[in-house]
């Protein structure tokens, strides 16, 4: 690839499991060779695999952004992503970082 930045939008949907390895391992590659990537999609185990800060979106707006998916897990990222209060989320974030520590 040729290009700074790669947008992925929902690129696993309706791939089957060969297929959706392989689009997770090019994601991959591309991060670690220095590419910026924009990986968007609803199945939250793959975005756990492929990248470095989530960013999760509600209703078009941005709810909580810089969340290290090192730092936290997927049922935590769930409840931001359904709808918690902003004071639940922030709690969230900071039990998820305890819980890693």
């Amino acid at each position: 690839f040729d290009s700074d930045l790669i947008i992925l939008d929902e690129p696993t949907n309706n791939l089957g499991v060969a297929e959706t390895q392989g689009v997770l391992s090019f994601v991959r590659s591309a991060r670690d060779s220095g590419h910026s990537c924009i990986f968007i999609a609803h199945n939250i185990h793959h975005v756990f695999q492929v990248v470095d800060r989530i960013v999760v979106m509600r209703r078009g707006k941005v709810v909580a952004d810089d969340i290290d998916p090192k730092n936290t897990n997927v049922a935590e990222v769930e409840r931001i992503i359904t709808g918690m209060s902003d004071e639940e989320i922030r709690d969230a974030i900071v039990q998820g970082k305890q819980s890693q520590a």
